[in-house]
């Protein structure tokens, strides 16, 4: 009655893998008390990977949480049991081994074969095999795949052990996805099943067991191959080939390497291969060069030359290394790639769906490039959600993003005990093997404020000198990173700190800098002179049609802070209060209602992303990067966020892209110290023809002047503003700096002691022969400060191209406009859709 479902077989060599798809799902024991539903009782017809959030999701039995569920009416899931079940049949081919592979069991479970355990599992992050070999003989063979609540094990293993942690459920107990229990910005799922593939692997003499390639650029570019086999073979053969000859082709440039080839002999279950490829090109980060990709082709042989197993692995050559020097200021903390300083302009990464499994490769993609689309060039994968999927490295790999890799440890301490280092040994060799040959891949990373957590959180009276998980971020990884890997760099934590210092040090290490969301207000940044930002961020409201869809509203009209449907996606301890808080800083009559409470929300967050990013690279030769927390969402959340769980740009995704353009010119300091720094984070020298305007509030041009200044590759250059316009009247309030095509601003006075009047400004709407695409023309009559076109307040489909403009009187925006119904709306709708500070104060 159950099958391997439709997934067809892939065969390249003597080794057969299908994929099991077809399930049946029911559910084995729930809490007394609990409604469930009679489609429930009677099972389920499922696919894998799936969840059973996600399948009950699809069957229509809940609602979708990324879009308008209700956490209190899925609770009762997290608290049962389930079991999956399904038939695999006993192949066609002729075979000697047949192995089921788990490449991700959620997360607690038995897995039975024909009614007898052979397998438990206790990690959602790693895989696990089970032989069918002898039981596939006689024919098929039931599988059963037992689910215990991961909740129900988690708590009771904190009344054993109780550990510190930041939230209510103790998520700390089981090596599961942190976030599933509930988080700052995410809902409480708690998730279970089958959530990665089920394959069926099947050979007859021998397979590659292991495979580890390393390509390095520095020198002669070369490869270095080492295998594990498993069964009798007589050589292993590598081909290195440009990308697209072997696999489907590699988004980037064309690689014209001949392809290069080498043999070594199996020797006691192993082969060594290493292989110069000259002419090879370098794989370089986004905005330094291109990231030419090549395939590694790994044959296992007998010894009449037929080939027994394949695996290919996709490279790119480079090197890179952390720096780590003392100077005067502490330890300098660099990211180094091919012999050169890479200043990051980072983003953090959560799983983009609070059910991963529904994440497919074009989504990942998408998310990818919108994080490159707004200039970044690196990724930290957060270690409270899970080691993303390969499509998420394949398209960082592609696009030259680097990966910032967390292992799974955030916020709490772990349990030390012998059966959970265990699991923690074999997750982390798993992901270390799948991951290393990623070109993208530059730091693995010990866990997410762990270290300081137990330095700086109280934690160490509740554990009165117990275990908490150093053992892991001090001993286990490191060592397995250097044994598995040993070609990228490792650090303990984020924050961390080197050499003894205190975590979050802030001469040296990567510091994580809440402070400012959390009490003192965003200009705080401008204080701090940090060497490394992993994490600083604030909240804003996502997009309107993701957040009217999520709450039944209709209207803008309806929000309000205090609206009870709006408190419920939003997670943060006093987040409205601090949300609320942020306004009041720097609006003198603050909204918190309507669209102009939308407006404001975004407005400030995106001006909190562009203060402290536009600081910290001011200061190049000191601060080495920073991660913003963060770029993306998993429901419709009030959160850091600058893209929403359905993939809209919040005004802050300008404002990043504002603030990580590669050449970049920056106003800082007060009247009397005001400064211009120009930052070129190119390859190659830059010289810069700069416009600096001096303004009143009302936009009165009181003095300019144009300067030409010269700033090598990779550096930065600061001067006086004195020194090209002279010491600052008091009726300066504006100081703009325009090149080439970008305008930074410099505020000379705090935002509530601004008079900034109404906008007053002409519309205009322009004809475009591009289909579903409307170029909306504004010109200033006065001065305009952040002026945005908030499109989907109309339209829920509408694309707008740019935002947050400044504008001087007589200076002109044009927007493009693009999605289904934008040329429905007439000029004075579109000036309805225009918002500007002057509208809200």
């Amino acid at each position: 009655m159950y099958g391997p479902g439709a997934a067809e077989g892939t065969m390249a060599h003597d080794r057969t893998t299908q994929e099991i798809t077809d399930w049946a799902l029911t559910l084995s024991e729930t809490p007394l008390g609990s409604e469930i539903p009679p489609e429930v009782v009677a099972g389920l017809r499922v696919r894998t990977p799936s969840s059973v959030h996600g399948s009950l999701v699809e069957a229509g039995i809940l609602r979708d949480l990324a879009v308008d569920g209700d956490e209190a009416e899925s609770a009762w899931v997290a608290r049962s049991r389930w079991r999956y079940t399904t038939l695999v049949e006993r192949p066609a081919e002729p075979y000697t081994r047949a192995v089921l592979e788990f490449q991700g069991i959620d997360t607690v479970a038995a897995v039975r074969v024909n009614g007898s355990v052979r397998l438990t599992t206790r990690d959602m992050h790693r895989r696990y095999e089970l032989d069918l070999t002898d039981d596939l003989a006689d024919g098929p063979v039931e599988v059963v795949v037992d689910l215990e609540s991961a909740l129900l094990v988690a708590e009771t293993a904190a009344v054993a052990d109780p550990l510190p942690h930041p939230y209510p459920l103790p998520y700390n107990q089981v090596r599961k996805m942190a976030c599933s229990f509930g988080w700052d910005w995410g809902p409480t799922t708690i998730t279970a099943g089958l959530w990665r593939p089920v394959l069926l692997h099947i050979w007859t003499a021998a397979r590659l067991a292991d495979v580890r390639v390393a390509a390095s650029f520095a020198g002669t570019p070369g490869v270095a191959v080492d295998t594990v086999v498993e069964g009798d073979a007589d050589t292993v053969s590598v081909e290195v080939l440009p990308s697209g000859e072997v696999g489907p082709p590699a988004p980037g440039p064309t690689t014209a390497t001949a392809p290069v080839t080498a043999t070594a002999p199996v020797t006691d279950g192993t082969a060594r291969v290493r292989l110069s490829v000259p002419g090879a090109l370098p794989w370089n980060p986004a905005g330094l060069g291109e990231q030419p990709l090549y395939d590694v082709r790994i044959e296992l042989r007998d010894s009449a030359g037929s080939v027994l197993d394949r695996v290919v692995r996709r490279v790119g050559f480079r090197d890179v290394a952390l720096v780590q020097v003392p100077d005067d200021a502490g330890i300098s903390c660099e990211l180094h790639v091919n012999g050169t300083r890479v200043w990051v302009r980072g983003l953090n990464w959560i799983p983009d769906d609070h059910l991963p499994e529904r994440v497919d490769a074009e989504r990942v993609r998408g998310r990818v490039r919108q994080a490159v689309e707004a200039g970044a060039n690196l990724l930290r994968v957060w270690g409270g959600g899970v080691y993303e999927s390969d499509a998420f490295y394949d398209a960082c790999d592609a696009l030259g993003v680097l990966v910032w890799q967390d292992f799974a440890f955030a916020c709490a301490g772990y349990p030390e005990d012998e059966a959970t280092v265990a699991e923690v040994r074999a997750e982390v060799t798993d992901n270390v093997r799948r991951l290393r040959h990623r070109p993208s891949l530059a730091v693995w990373c010990g866990g997410n404020e762990t270290l300081w957590g137990y330095e700086d959180w109280g934690w160490q009276e509740l554990l009165a000198g117990r275990p908490w998980g150093e053992l892991y971020y001090r001993r286990v990884l490191p060592e397995l990173v250097a044994a598995l890997d040993g070609t990228r760099p490792y650090v303990p934590g984020s924050p961390f700190s080197p050499d003894g210092r205190p975590t979050n040090d802030p001469g040296s290490g990567a510091q994580h800098l809440w402070d400012a969301w959390n009490s003192t207000d965003y200009t705080d940044y401008e204080t701090r002179t940090p060497r490394f930002v992993s994490e600083f961020g604030w909240q804003a409201l996502p997009s309107w049609p993701t957040l009217a869809r999520a709450t039944g509203m209709t209207d803008p009209a309806e929000l309000s802070i205090d609206d009870p449907r709006l408190a419920v996606h939003q997670k943060a301890e006093d987040g409205m209060a601090k949300l609320r808080a942020g306004l009041e800083w720097h609006l003198p009559s603050p909204p918190t209602a309507g669209a102009a409470f939308h407006y404001a929300s975004q407005l400030i967050q995106a001006r909190a992303v562009l203060t402290g990013v536009q600081h910290f690279r001011s200061l190049h030769e000191h601060c080495s990067g920073v991660v913003w927390w963060q770029l993306n969402d998993c429901w419709p959340a009030i959160s850091w966020a600058i893209v929403d769980v359905a993939g809209r740009t919040k005004l802050s995704w300008f404002a990043v892209r504002q603030a990580f353009a590669p050449r970049l010119a920056i106003l800082g300091g007060t009247r009397a110290d005001a400064r211009l720094t120009l930052v070129n984070d190119t390859d190659g020298p830059w010289s810069a023809k700069v416009l600096l305007v001096a303004a009143t509030v009302d936009g009165r041009i009181v003095d300019e002047v144009e300067v030409e200044l010269h700033v090598p590759a990779h550096r930065a250059v600061t001067s006086a503003v004195a020194d090209d316009l002279g010491p600052l009247p008091e009726d300066v309030d504006l100081l703009a700096v325009d090149v080439e095509g970008q305008r930074s601003t410099r505020w000379l006075r705090g935002d509530l002691e601004l008079p900034v009047g109404p906008s007053w400004f002409e519309v205009e709407t322009l004809t475009s022969p591009a289909a579903d695409e409307v170029l909306v023309q504004v010109r200033a009559l006065g001065l305009v400060r952040d002026l945005c076109l908030l499109a989907e307040l109309e339209i829920p489909g509408a694309r707008v191209d740019t935002q947050l403009h400044t504008l001087l009187p007589g200076e002109s925006v044009t927007f493009r406009v693009t999605g289904p119904g934008v040329r429905e709306i007439t000029t004075e709708g579109w000036r309805e859709l225009l918002w500007s500070e002057g509208r809200i104060r």
